[in-house]
């Protein structure tokens, strides 16, 4: 019996405890935790290391904000995915711009930015937002990612 609310995306279970070296250039850790529920609502903010090309255990991991986890008594609301890290902007031969990943170089993994008049400093920016789908296309796209905060 499969969950309905449950993708089959193959997902990186790193373990961070070994004191080895790791190079993760894309993570998507989507699958990790769909669907949360709680017997009341609460917000809980993501947490993680980012960014760490080579590291020791004299070195000392920055960790960033990814954004928020919304648990409520009726579960996940599948009309916005949170997410966040550092991005890569893409400006196609029509003007339309979407943000990828950085270092997931597959054409499918860019998402269309919602506010096409703002795309300064997103280049190589570390980001949290979430996808939606638009009132109105954007770029021919329903499915969008609104940009949040960008550093």
């Amino acid at each position: 019996m499969t969950n309905p609310e449950v993708d089959n995306d193959q997902i990186l279970c790193a373990n961070l405890r070994e004191a080895t070296l790791l190079l993760v250039a894309a993570l998507d850790t989507a699958g990790t935790a769909p669907g949360l529920a709680a017997p009341s609502s609460r917000t809980y903010e993501m947490h993680a290391g980012a960014e760490v090309f080579f590291a020791t255990a004299a070195q000392s991991i920055p960790v960033r904000r990814f954004g928020d986890v919304i648990v409520r008594p009726t579960g996940a609301d599948p009309s916005q995915r949170n997410g966040g890290g550092t991005v890569y902007l893409q400006v196609d031969s029509l003007g339309c711009a979407r943000l990828s990943p950085l270092g997931l170089y597959n054409p499918n993994s860019a998402l269309v930015l919602e506010d096409q008049a703002h795309t300064a400093g997103l280049s190589g920016a570390f980001v949290t937002g979430y996808t939606h789908d638009a009132a109105a296309p954007v770029c021919g796209e329903t499915r969008v990612f609104h940009v949040v905060t960008r550093n």
